[in-house]
């Protein structure tokens, strides 16, 4: 079954407060659950769940600013004067690019178009 982005979002802050209450002293799910208006089932499951969640789960992604915005594409642009990022038939090759970087392949594009 497929979660909608926000469901996923506020599971995800929900057990983001669990941990800072847990870290806080308040262990007990009754507690949890009134502290955070929720089921004690729920808060169950989620202290179940927390158990296989890595450190990377319990924040979100920062956007980008505008300044690494400018040298993702400048390092782009580098890359495409580079023989390297070519195939031997002469195409780029947008996946060593967006690999390297790290960038989806709408931004590598967005640079080849001149955007």
């Amino acid at each position: 079954m497929k979660i909608s982005y926000h469901r996923r979002r506020k599971i995800k802050t929900r057990r983001i407060a669990i941990r800072e209450l847990i870290s806080n002293g308040i262990d007990d799910p009754k507690e949890l659950a009134k502290e955070l208006n929720v089921t004690v089932p729920t808060i169950k499951r989620d202290l179940e769940a927390m158990k296989t969640m890595s450190e990377e789960d319990f924040t979100f992604a920062k956007r980008e600013t505008s300044q690494e915005i400018l040298d993702k594409k400048d390092e782009i642009l580098r890359m495409l004067d580079d023989e390297e990022y070519y195939s031997k038939n002469g195409d780029i090759n947008i996946l060593k690019i967006t690999k390297e970087l790290k960038t989806s392949r709408a931004t590598v594009m967005s640079v080849l178009n001149g955007e």
